[in-house]
């Protein structure tokens, strides 16, 4: 199964089991992080990759996906 979401106004496809962080990653999107790699577990402790989903604030790199989530990304340009 997959879906989509809003970062930033924009739509994010997903697939599932991904996190929001890397399905942005695999649209082109970036959302800054530290201490995620794709080669180990996540674990969130840095907080650089902080997103507002739905007017939560949440890691992106441990929060799965979710189909009509709207999330903004916490960087500042």
């Amino acid at each position: 199964m997959s879906g989509s979401f809003k970062l930033d106004g924009r739509e994010i496809p997903f697939r599932d089991g991904q996190t929001i962080l890397q399905a942005a990653q695999d649209a082109g999107q970036d959302i800054p992080h530290l201490c995620y790699h794709p080669d180990f577990k996540p674990h969130g402790s840095c907080k650089v990759c902080s997103v507002r989903i739905d007017g939560r604030t949440a890691a992106s790199c441990t929060t799965p996906a979710r189909e009509g989530d709207v999330v903004e990304c916490a960087a500042e340009d």
